[in-house]
Order: C-alpha cells, then sequence, then structure tokens
C-alpha cells in the first residue's frame, strides 16, 4: 500500500519510488537509510528542490538578459535531466516551464535567424562591390571590414546560413587569391627588372676598360637601356643607380664637404639635440652650392636646411600670434603649427596658379625670359615640396 507521506511518490519494502508523470512511468529512486523515511524523503525533496533552483536561475537569466538565445542548450540539457533526476517534486511543473522559456527562446532564435538571414544578405551585396576594387589597400580595408561584421553576426536560417557562408567566403576567398597573386607577380617582375638592372651594372663597370668612340657608344647604348628597364621599388633602385652611375662617370673631384657628417648634424638639429643657428645654414647652404663634387647626398642636406628654416619661420609666427605658446600642450602647440603651416601652403598655391595662369603672357625671342619663367615656377613649386613635408613632419611628432 501506497505511504502517503510521500509527496509524488510512496515507499514499498524499504525503497522509495517516484510516482508516474506526463508519459514517464514511476520509478525507485532510492532506499530508506537506517529505517529513517523522514530523513530519506527530506533528502529526496531537497534534491528536486536543487533541481528546481537550478531551473529558477536559468529563467531569471533569460528574463534579465538581451542574448536569450544562447540559452537554449541549457535548457534542452535541463529538461532531458528531469527524467533521469532522482527527487520527490512535480516534475510535470518544471517541464511545462522549461518547455515555456524553451519556446520563447526558439521564437526569439527563429526572429533573429530571419534578421541574420537580411543582414548576411545585404553584406555578400556589399562584398560584390568590396572585391571589385582597383586598389589593393582600400579593397583589403573594405573586406577585413565585412568579415569582421560577418563574424559578430549570428546563424542565419537554417536553411539558408550554409549557402550564405558559401557564397561570403568565396568572394573573400577570390579577393585575397587574386591579391596573392598579384603580388607574386609583381615580385617576379621586380626580381626580373633587378637582375635587368645588376647585369647592366655590371656592363657599366666593364665600361672602364674601354676608349674613345667604342666607349661612348657602349655608354649610350647602357642608358637607354636603362631608361627603358622599368620601375622597381626605391630601396631596390637606389644602390643599383648608384653604382651604374659611378661605373660611367669619370672621376669626379673630392669634395671639400662630408656629406654624411653634415646631414647627422642637420637631424641633430631637427630632433632639438643641437641649436637652430640660421646664419650658419645660410653658410652651409652656401658651401653646398660651391661645392662641385657630384653627391647623391646634395639634395638631401639642401632639403633638411630649408625644412629647418621654414620650421624656425613658423615657430616664430606661431609665438607672434600666441604669446603663451610655449607653455601650451603637444596637442595645442601641433594644432597651431599645422594651422599656420596650410595657410602658408594655401598662400603658396594661389601665388602658383596666378603665376602659372600669367606666364603665358610673358616672351621673348631669346628664350631668356622663358627660362626665367620656368625658374620661377620650379622654386613656387619647391616652397609647396617644403611645406608640404612640413605638414608630415607635425603628422609624424617630428616638428
Amino acid at each position: 500500500m501506497k505511504n502517503t507521506t510521500v509527496p509524488f511518490g510512496y515507499e514499498k519494502a524499504g525503497r522509495l519510488y517516484l510516482n508516474s508523470w506526463a508519459d514517464h512511468p514511476e520509478k525507485e529512486i532510492g532506499e530508506v537509510r537506517d529505517g529513517d523515511i523522514e530523513k530519506s524523503v527530506a533528502f529526496f525533496v531537497e534534491r528536486f528542490e536543487d533541481l528546481n533552483s537550478k531551473i529558477e536561475e536559468v529563467a531569471k537569466k533569460i528574463d534579465e538578459t538581451e542574448n536569450k538565445g544562447s540559452f537554449l542548450m541549457k535548457l534542452l540539457h535541463l529538461k532531458d535531466q528531469l527524467p533521469l533526476h532522482d527527487g520527490l517534486g512535480d516534475y510535470l511543473v518544471l517541464q511545462e516551464k522549461i518547455e515555456r522559456y524553451e519556446s520563447l527562446v526558439r521564437d526569439i532564435i527563429k526572429k533573429n535567424r530571419e534578421r541574420n538571414s537580411e543582414i548576411k544578405k545585404a553584406l555578400i551585396e556589399e562584398a560584390k562591390e568590396a572585391v571589385e576594387v582597383i586598389n589593393w589597400k582600400e579593397g583589403t580595408e573594405k573586406v577585413n571590414d565585412l568579415k569582421s561584421r560577418w563574424i559578430k553576426t549570428g546563424n542565419a536560417e537554417e536553411d539558408k546560413n550554409e549557402q550564405l557562408e558559401a557564397d561570403f567566403w568565396k568572394l573573400v576567398k577570390g579577393f585575397f587569391d587574386r591579391k596573392k597573386n598579384f603580388y607574386e607577380d609583381k615580385q617576379k617582375l621586380i626580381d626580373h627588372r633587378r637582375r635587368q638592372y645588376e647585369e647592366l651594372v655590371s656592363e657599366a663597370e666593364a665600361t672602364k676598360e674601354l676608349h674613345g668612340r667604342k666607349k661612348i657608344e657602349k655608354i649610350r647604348e647602357l642608358r637607354e637601356k636603362w631608361k627603358n628597364t622599368g620601375g622597381v621599388p626605391n630601396d631596390v633602385f637606389k644602390p643599383l643607380v648608384e653604382a651604374f652611375n659611378n661605373n660611367l662617370k669619370p672621376q669626379q673631384s673630392h669634395s671639400f664637404i662630408d656629406y654624411s657628417e653634415v646631414i647627422a648634424s642637420l637631424e641633430a638639429v631637427k630632433k632639438g639635440d643641437a641649436p637652430f643657428n640660421k646664419k650658419e645654414l645660410d653658410l652651409l647652404k652656401k658651401n653646398v652650392f660651391r661645392d662641385k663634387a657630384r653627391n647623391p647626398d646634395k639634395g638631401r642636406v639642401l632639403e633638411l636646411i630649408q625644412l629647418l628654416i621654414e620650421r624656425d619661420f613658423v615657430n616664430s609666427l606661431a609665438n607672434k600670434r600666441f604669446p603663451n605658446f610655449p607653455q601650451l600642450d603637444h596637442e595645442k602647440k601641433k594644432s597651431i603649427r599645422s594651422g599656420i603651416v596650410r595657410d602658408l601652403l594655401l598662400r603658396d598655391k594661389d601665388e602658383l596658379k596666378l603665376f602659372e595662369e600669367n606666364s603665358g603672357n610673358f616672351n621673348s625671342s631669346d628664350g631668356s625670359m622663358s627660362k626665367m619663367i620656368d625658374g620661377r615656377l620650379k622654386s613656387q613649386k619647391r616652397k609647396i615640396e617644403i611645406k608640404t613635408q612640413l605638414l608630415d613632419w607635425i603628422e609624424r611628432n617630428e616638428f
């Protein structure tokens, strides 16, 4: 005879049983230990309450969180636990509660996946445009942004997700495969051209053994081949062209200026490790122009001198316009300097445009006026280049 003191179950022959519920038959859940039925029943009631607390905790989290879909597997696991769990209590109530939340979560997942399907379709359309961008840097930035957005977007509808994934990643893979092939082909071309330049450098070296017309004709031939070889990166080209020119040019007189030392001293002034002295810089510029020896670093020296002089001029303007300029923080100084340089650059560009528009009005029979105009244009363009370089110093915090 069933013992009514056992909630949702009964005791028989020293064993405890849970009544059938839903479509689950009654089952043995344990024994009455030490003949103490009340203590044994309390143990299994407590086990049921522990399970109920777990379900309540999950339900509370679902109610409070936005990402409800992440709890579906937890609910299914709890649901599967119910018929296996050994306790005393109303398991049907627990099942109904789990199923209510399961229905809620599945509905949210369904809506989310429908929304995700639309988002992923839109991302695929964006990807179709991004992979056609000609500029590799711009295209790569766009494709990487799309990849990030795609990964952050959850699964699409089950019957569409696989195809959407395949379509998107096929576009991405195709883009990066084409990019890889492009740069591999570009590197092969660079390597081929480098070998051609190296052969021309060797041929130029051999001209030292030639004389007279034969040497002149060979040099002319090599220069023509050099001109038509094609472009390579500057770090590859620079040592090659220096070697090529050194092999072809006659012995130059020794320079009275150590340009490597001069560049080091100018860089020290730039960094603030040495004082700025305009008179010394002006004298150095005159000496560089007087030096007849050919040196590839001459241009760099003249550029640094002009940049340092222009930088000092900008700082003097900043101090004049803002008496408290030395006390301002770095970012404020940077903004002021940038504004001054941009104003000067705009003025120089306007002057260049005006000069170019009026240059056609000047003519001379002997061409002297044309040479003067060309010189003025070149000088004005150089001013613009210097100020553009100053802006770059400011942006890189090298001002």
